[in-house]
């Protein structure tokens, strides 16, 4: 598997697009300091993943994409794709049948990375993937940057079994073991969480069991002493209704006669103006008669017998007249009396249906006060599920710290090993340097002799 093409676009101090051909023959670049050759390396190292800023010789990841100059305008978007050809080797996976694949990586602002293998979209972990077990990747043997060699050749022996691995192709394996590993851990742990909550859920079923017949028992009693109020009070309301319907028709009666003295009343009236108009006319005759009395001497005797008629029946009238006076005055204060007991009869009808109100308003009351014991209920019942989350909360915490001793608690271990190693071999070095010690002292007695 050998590098093609490199195309780079906005990285560095690629402000525009560059395109590196790497025909067979090509061992190296070389030019003057600043002219991008570690740039080239880097963008080679950033589209096989990278994620590292320092190894980018950056402070935050938006250093790679171009800043801008004096004579140039900052960009906003950084592209690298990189072209491999198999040269003989197949590729690794789903790519083996192709004979060259392209990978590259886009960043934007401030924005996501996007990676891509032969165009199409795809993660991190897949470029990482495809390069694991190649002996190509962005830290391992297949960049050699200044000074690395020297580290190579001064890695202990730990660090230069990873470099070994990679190029035995055995790391692609070894990632995938761990990550079987920390997913079988993280699994373990889910387990010992569930089981921890299922025991505890199971020390509290009881109790909350016990609450719930209790909260039953509580809800029946509450509906029985709901039905019985509602009972008690639709008696009243019926005995109530009744008492009411028999008012509203005894008022009726009483509005009744009333209609009835009203008329016999009115038909009094109307004689009385009868009588009225009579008494009228009989003046009016009385007048004309003195004009014809005055008129007429002959007729003086029997004008005369007239007016004394006349006057004969104004006091008759008069009498009819005092007498009817006296029937008004009579019915007036019967009316009057019969005024007085529809005003008793409202004040009884007002009091019973104050009563009625009065008996409405204390079902609410009752109803109201039922309603704050179902909130208090409720209440109570939130504030029990609260403290079941903070119990568990607190479990899982605990769970952690206790996770994080062990693994603490290894990491000591651990160390402990690695201090005994390397005191075991700074005694071999100890005792490698008594025997050259003394094999000089030997050789410069030689000499000396």
């Amino acid at each position: 598997m050998n590098l093609k093409r490199l195309e780079i676009s906005g990285f560095k101090s690629f402000r525009d697009k560059v395109i590196l051909d790497f025909p067979n023959g090509i061992t190296g670049i070389v030019g003057p300091n600043g002219c991008g050759k570690s740039n080239v390396v880097d963008a080679i190292r950033w589209v096989m993943g990278e994620q590292r800023v320092k190894a980018l010789r950056g402070k935050k990841m938006d250093d790679v994409v171009f800043n801008g100059s004096q004579d140039s305008a900052a960009v906003s978007m950084a592209e690298v794709t990189m072209t491999l050809v198999a040269n003989g080797q197949s590729f690794p996976g789903a790519y083996s049948e192709l004979s060259e694949v392209s990978i590259s990586r886009k960043v934007v602002c401030e924005g996501d990375h996007e990676y891509y293998l032969n165009r199409v979209p795809c993660r991190l972990l897949d470029v990482k993937e495809f390069f694991m077990g190649t002996g190509v990747g962005a830290r391992t043997y297949s960049l050699v940057e200044q000074g690395h060699v020297a580290n190579l050749v001064e890695a202990k022996p730990e660090d230069r079994r990873l470099f070994i691995e990679d190029a035995a192709g055995v790391s692609k394996y070894k990632s995938r073991k761990d990550a079987a590993v920390r997913k079988m851990e993280a699994t373990k742990q889910n387990v010992l969480r569930l089981n921890d909550i299922i025991k505890e859920v199971k020390s509290q079923l009881n109790t909350i069991s016990r609450q719930a017949k209790r909260a039953e028992q509580y809800k029946n009693i509450k509906q029985q002493s709901k039905e019985a109020e509602l009972t008690i009070a639709l008696q009243s309301y019926v005995e109530l209704a009744a008492k009411e319907s028999s008012l509203q028709a005894a008022r009726a009666d009483l509005q009744n006669q009333d209609a009835g003295i009203h008329a016999n009343l009115e038909a009094k009236e109307s004689t009385l103006e009868e009588m009225k108009t009579k008494l009228l006319e009989n003046e009016e005759l009385i007048a004309k008669s003195q004009q014809e009395l005055y008129e007429i001497k002959n007729a003086i005797s029997i004008k005369e017998k007239n007016i004394e008629f006349a006057r004969l029946q104004m006091a008759d009238t008069s009498e009819r007249k005092q007498k009817d006076l006296a029937e008004i005055q009579q019915l007036q204060t019967k009316k009057s009396d019969l005024i007085a007991e529809i005003d008793n009869l409202q004040k009884n009808a007002t009091e019973a249906e104050n009563k009625i109100v009065a008996l409405k308003i204390e079902h609410d009351e009752v109803q109201q006060k039922v309603q704050e014991m179902i909130n208090a209920d409720k209440a109570a019942n939130n504030q029990l599920e609260e403290k079941k989350i903070l119990y568990i909360d607190v479990v899982t915490e605990k769970a952690k710290l206790k996770n994080m001793v062990s693994s603490l608690s290894k990491n000591i271990e651990d160390l402990k090993k690695r201090e005994e190693r390397e005191t075991h071999e700074l005694d071999e070095d100890k005792k490698i340097f008594t025997d050259l010690t003394s094999k000089l002292e030997l050789v410069n007695g030689r000499i000396n002799e």
